[in-house]
């Protein structure tokens, strides 16, 4: 009998947080699904998991396939999928015991295409959590119309409303046949999958309980990894959301999204200076922003949050990526002395 419910569990080099992720799935009030485990090539004991699990419970089935990333694995999972809805759960995260009773019943009753939960995000070093923030709407259906006037609009300005991330959701398998996500992405593919979504949604719920565990453990994870090419992916989802703008008449909105990405640029070039890359690898990157004629044109209209921020802008404008690095340079260790008192 078909399921109404696939749960795709993209999996790689998470031994030690697998079974915990597992058990909070297969431990849900609600029972009619599938869980589709997918072994993204990982070299620890993950399969061995997968396959304990496949054993013990008939619900769950298991794709092994080459490393390909988070987003062919989570395409796996929806290929195979039976469900009429589609959710997601990271390896290393956990839910709650009614998550999918909850999501579904609103899914089902609503005729929803996407319902929305806050997420719980769980910070194991402090032991201190906080909620994400939704619309102020909750289990009430938000239709095509409002999506265009105010959560579109919403989104250009930077408020998210917990829609960036695909693991905190159910979404209508359908959806799909129009977009998937992109595996040729390594960052912001959830983000660029739900944007993309929002313009051919026809209905949306939001439920008030935060009701996804999302935990920020001590590890390196893919999230913390520096990236020599991330400015590619500034570039890339600021023309996404213009493209938004445009589309939907809603061209005095690029100023927001263009000072959005351009702090987001200044933040990067931060990160580059403190990053292991040898100091002409540095270079290197900050001289390609700064010479961007693009990135020139955004600055001349970005609102500077502080004096610091204005003192990079001047710099930017100078277009010497060594004085540039330098003022980061000394910030960051004056910064360091500071922190030692």
């Amino acid at each position: 009998m078909r399921p109404v419910l696939s749960i795709v569990v993209p999996i790689y080099k998470v031994e030690n947080y697998l079974e915990n992720c597992i058990n909070s799935i297969l431990s849900q009030t609600y029972s009619d699904f599938e869980l589709i485990l997918v072994n993204d090539g990982s070299p620890d004991n993950c399969g061995e998991i997968c396959e304990y699990y496949k054993r013990k419970d008939k619900r769950v089935k298991i794709i092994h396939k080459e490393n390909g990333g988070v987003s062919s694995a989570r395409n796996k999972g929806i290929e195979i999928s039976k469900g009429e809805y589609i959710a997601f759960v990271d390896p290393d995260d956990t839910i709650e015991p009614n998550m999918y009773e909850v999501l579904l019943e609103n899914a089902l009753h609503l005729n929803a295409d996407i319902v929305v939960c806050p997420i719980k995000t769980i910070n194991v070093e402090t032991s201190t959590y906080s909620t994400s923030s939704i619309w102020k709407n909750t289990n009430s259906v938000i239709g095509k119309k409002a999506i265009e006037d105010y959560i579109i609009p919403s989104i250009l300005k930077n408020k998210t409303f917990s829609l960036v991330s695909s693991v905190n959701k159910l979404y209508r398998k359908s959806l799909f046949n129009s977009f998937k996500f992109e595996e040729h992405k390594h960052h912001s593919e959830d983000a660029r999958l739900n944007f993309k979504f929002l313009t051919i949604t026809n209905n949306l719920v939001f439920v008030e309980q935060p009701l996804y565990n999302y935990y920020k453990h001590k590890r390196e994870s893919l999230t913390q990894i520096f990236r020599e090419n991330f400015y590619d992916y500034i570039v890339d989802n600021k023309k996404l959301l213009i493209e938004i703008c445009n589309s939907y008449k809603l061209k005095d909105y690029t100023i927001y999204v263009k000072n959005h990405y351009t702090s987001v640029t200044l933040s990067y070039i931060q990160e580059v200076v403190k990053s292991p890359l040898t100091i002409n690898e540095k270079y290197k990157i900050i001289s390609t922003i700064l010479n961007d004629i693009h990135f020139n044109e955004d600055l001349k209209g970005y609102k500077c949050p502080s004096f610091y921020y204005k003192l990079l802008k001047v710099f930017c404008f100078n277009k010497n990526e060594r004085l540039l690095y330098k003022v980061i340079f000394t910030k960051n260790k004056f910064q360091l002395l500071l922190n030692k008192f």
